[in-house]
């Protein structure tokens, strides 16, 4: 009877302990394998410094100098060529295809509109940087409108026009102003486009450094954060930076950027409890901090550029890795094509290939044609991964996910290959 009960337990515990096949294959629900702690136990040099803080100066040079989306603010040139910036702003390659507003297809004249708005005729020959700081949680468009378009009637999911989202306090600088007076265009930190003209507020250039290059900065690690400001709920999302003034025994005192009715710049003083996710300066670069980080997101909506005051999967990236202060590239193919230690992939068989990314510091973000995913460890050899997932196939047919998921790489592209078949570079940021 003994025997028996002994034997009993040791099954129930190595059924909470160890994953099922059928739980641990493709998209896992598994209670384990769904939480940072499994993949920082397991992960041996996880807590192993990988860059110092000089290092990771280094390193975003690196970033800069390879990534043209990724301009150093701080030295950006005090003129701009009036037709380089054409050039940019010029980019209407969106309006080639059939496009839909509120299930309805646009018209070749709406189009037109939203062409002229961009008012490249007052372009000056020479442009000069403005200074601005964003005010709150903003979007980023292609042109300059909010009305989200879509390439299909029903979609509402993934707006045409949505680049990125930008957190309150980033350093912007402003190169021109839409021809209805709503949007302005932008540079951040590693993109460029339209955002409203109401989500930024100008500054003199010594101020906005103190937001291009903080002394004294808490940087978010939930996956956001959110204070109230003049009235309204400001969302930072994680990777943000707050500048701190004071910090006492269980908050800090933090400054938050508020737009005047003039459009300048001022700030407003705030307390902040220690609990809700913060970190005096930034996070130090190690493997587990980046992996701790990517599963805030975990079960979050996929939001596509930033929507949803959530990520898609190059932004899970991107947040991760800017709490440790590396600055990426915004998209997964310029992200791909940039700085960083690569293994190629694309020509491997998928037993190599498993081979090659199980040889990988977990946190290495591994690129396929349109996505991204991050590297959190092996179990028996198979490879798992966190990413933002929009949709997978199995048989034939397409399965919605929408959300922050941890899978293996056995999951169906459109094609019927395995993402393991379709990876094609390995990056670690180093």
């Amino acid at each position: 009877m003994l025997y028996k009960l002994l034997c009993t337990l040791l099954l129930a515990f190595c059924a909470v302990s160890m994953p099922l096949a059928g739980d641990a294959a493709g998209i896992t629900q598994y209670p384990k394998l769904v939480e940072a702690d499994y993949w920082t136990a397991q992960n041996k040099e996880g807590d192993k410094l990988i860059l110092d803080a000089k290092g990771v100066q280094s390193f975003n040079a690196k970033v800069r100098a390879a990534s043209r989306s990724v301009p150093d603010l701080l030295h950006y040139p005090a003129t701009v060529s009036g037709d380089s910036l054409k050039t940019r702003i010029m980019d209407y390659l969106v309006l080639e295809d059939d496009l839909y507003l509120h299930g309805n297809k646009v018209s070749e004249n709406y189009k037109n509109i939203l062409r002229k708005q961009t008012n490249v005729g007052a372009v000056p020959a020479t442009v000069t940087p403005r200074y601005a700081v964003t005010v709150r949680r903003s979007s980023l468009r292609n042109l300059p409108t909010g009305e989200g378009l879509f390439y299909y009637a029903a979609e509402r999911n993934f707006d045409a026009l949505q680049e990125t989202s930008l957190d309150p306090g980033e350093p912007l600088l402003v190169l021109h102003q839409s021809a209805n007076k709503y949007f302005y265009y932008v540079q951040s930190v590693n993109y460029s486009g339209w955002i409203s003209t109401f989500n930024i507020a100008f500054t003199d250039k010594k101020t906005w450094q103190q937001y291009a290059e903080p002394e004294d900065f808490l940087v978010v690690t939930a996956a956001n954060v959110s204070l109230k400001t003049s009235g309204e709920q400001v969302i930072y999302q994680q990777g943000a930076r707050l500048p701190l003034v004071s910090e006492q025994s269980d908050t800090y005192t933090v400054e938050a950027p508020v737009r005047s009715k003039t459009g300048l710049l001022q700030k407003q003083r705030l307390l902040l409890p220690k609990s809700v996710g913060v970190h005096k300066g930034y996070l130090p670069y190690t493997s587990n901090n980046i992996l701790r980080a990517a599963f805030a997101f975990y079960d979050m909506p996929y939001g596509w550029g930033g929507l949803k005051n959530s990520v898609d999967c190059s932004s899970l990236v991107f947040n991760a890795y800017r709490t440790v202060g590396i600055y990426l590239p915004r998209n997964a193919d310029e992200q791909e094509e940039g700085a960083g230690t690569k293994k190629l992939l694309e020509a491997l068989d998928d037993k190599q290939k498993t081979v090659a990314i199980n040889g990988l510091r977990p946190g290495a973000a591994l690129y396929m044609d349109g996505h991204v995913v991050l590297y959190l460890g092996q179990i028996n050899g198979v490879p798992y991964v966190i990413h933002s997932l929009g949709s997978y196939f199995s048989g034939g047919q397409r399965h919605v996910a929408m959300k922050v998921v941890v899978s293996d790489l056995s999951l169906q592209r459109s094609t019927g290959d395995s993402f393991l078949m379709d990876l094609r570079t390995a990056v670690e940021f180093r």
